[in-house]
């Protein structure tokens, strides 16, 4: 993410007359985060150098960006003012295309597909899955435990949840590569297919699925899903097609994103790294700190009427993206938000979301993350980064560390 406020050379669109001239920032949320430069400090340098809490960006179409903790949260609440019927951009190619349920629903219309999400990833019907979170963990730890390394993103972090997801969806891991590629093509796409040619590919995988499911007895959330009702009808084709696909899409990203930042995290910090492998019951501490300080998501609403709004005028129709990244890294929600902090009184983030469409799969993800730091420690208490060169993220409307090796002593 390039740090700077300037009127961009090669701008997408050309300022509207309600953006003020110096409301505009040079912002691409899909432009490469440069060699060197860490994710989360590059938010809060631009954080720190906009004039403004909510800014115009001519990229992508050209949208508003909330740059403050409370501007973000009333986008993401406030479906009155702030729509989810649209959720990125570009507006017109992948806000079009993600238009998927229930997150493009506004309240009350989003409720009864919401619980059918909620009735699949809640703490009761995931207790089930526990155990065998932990035996995955395990057993890809001790997998590579006596190599005295490993490339964490391909051999664990890219394992774990969505071999864990695809249990829950019952589809088979074969399926993995391809599916796991059309998910990061919405969230940070790398050209090689359009936005409709991602959700015409989903469409194709998911029909005969569905179509299989339909009618059946099956336990698993796909077949419950598109079995269940809402509003005492039973789902049609398109409802079905649009929530597995918004399952997908969330199943199989996010989570890689939180273990990646935390992990690589611990490896720089020896501190915090020793003072959990000496004193485990600091890992429930350390993991609410850890959600709170790498939030990666990056969506954004759509404007529903003509409104005044944080000293501009809003047009109906405008896009405006609110960070989660800029919540946690306000110092109105947290006193020195990028110092990682155990014990931190008042954690303030909205890292899984808010208001209405607050992440249906939080809890599945803080199970998964807990297990994986009990587990790790149990086994590779003391561990570095291999790579002297350091870290390096990728942008995107989810956020990502790029692959690096874990060594430790055999």
């Amino acid at each position: 993410m390039e740090i700077g406020i300037t009127q961009a050379v090669d701008q997408n669109v050309a300022r509207p007359d309600n953006v003020p001239a110096d409301r505009v920032f040079d912002f691409d949320i899909y432009r490469d985060v440069p060699e060197g430069t860490d994710f989360h400090r590059s938010w809060r340098a631009l954080m720190d150098v906009v004039p403004y809490p909510l800014m115009w960006t001519p990229h992508n179409g050209g949208h508003w960006v909330a740059m403050r903790g409370d501007v973000s949260d009333v986008v993401m609440s406030q479906s009155d003012r702030f729509s989810n019927h649209t959720v990125l951009v570009p507006k017109d190619t992948a806000g079009e295309a993600y238009r998927l349920i229930p997150l493009s629903l506004d309240p009350p219309e989003h409720q009864p597909f919401r619980k059918l999400l909620n009735d699949n990833l809640g703490p009761k019907p995931l207790k089930a899955v526990e155990q065998k979170i932990t035996d995955l963990t395990v057993s890809l730890i001790e997998g590579f435990r006596g190599k005295g390394r490993c490339d964490f993103m391909h051999e664990f972090a890219e394992q774990l949840p969505v071999q864990i997801f695809m249990h829950i969806v019952d589809l088979p891991l074969a399926d993995l590569p391809k599916l796991k590629h059309l998910a990061d093509q919405f969230t940070r796409p790398d050209g090689s297919l359009t936005y409709p040619e991602v959700a015409q590919m989903f469409r194709d995988y998911l029909i005969p699925v569905i179509t299989a499911r339909r009618g059946g007895d099956g336990q698993d959330m796909i077949s419950r899903m598109v079995n269940g009702t809402v509003g005492g009808r039973e789902l049609t084709d398109v409802e079905a097609q649009n929530i597995c696909m918004q399952v997908l899409v969330g199943g199989l990203d996010t989570v890689v994103n939180l273990l990646s930042f935390t992990m690589s995290y611990l490896a720089e910090d020896h501190d915090l790294r020793r003072a959990l492998a000496a004193d485990p019951s600091r890992i429930d501490d350390a993991l609410l700190e850890f959600l709170r300080r790498f939030p990666v998501v990056s969506s954004s609403r759509e404007v529903r009427h003509d409104v005044d709004f944080e000293g501009v005028r809003l047009k109906a129709g405008d896009m405006v993206m609110a960070p989660t990244i800029v919540v946690t890294l306000d110092d109105a929600y947290n006193d020195d938000p990028l110092e990682f902090r155990l014990g931190r009184a008042g954690r303030r983030h909205s890292t899984f979301g808010k208001g209405s469409h607050t992440c249906p799969g939080a809890h599945l993800a803080r199970m998964e993350m807990k297990i994986v730091l009990r587990e790790w420690f149990a086994r590779i208490p003391e561990f570095r980064l291999a790579d002297e060169a350091g870290l390096r993220f990728t942008n995107g409307i989810v956020g990502s560390v790029k692959p690096f090796i874990l060594e430790w002593d055999e």
